[in-house]
């Protein structure tokens, strides 16, 4: 059991994507991946998958909608 898996799903997913980040741009080592891998685990045991890709998005009530 690992600390990660106090912490809500929400946390864990924003936690992880701000690591991955910082690794990506160099301010973390790659030595953090198991980091990743541990929250990830701790994120499943929640049922909850994480993308490796975020997604931006906008919310239905600010997209543009056209009818032809």
């Amino acid at each position: 059991m690992s600390a990660y898996e106090h912490y809500s799903a929400t946390y864990l997913t924003g936690l992880y994507h701000s690591i991955k980040q910082n690794i990506e741009n160099g301010f973390l080592s790659n030595a953090m991946v198991q980091e990743l891998n541990l929250i990830a685990e701790a994120v499943s045991k929640q049922g909850v998958v994480i993308l490796e890709e975020r997604r931006a998005f906008r919310p239905f009530t600010e997209c543009k909608i056209k009818l032809h």
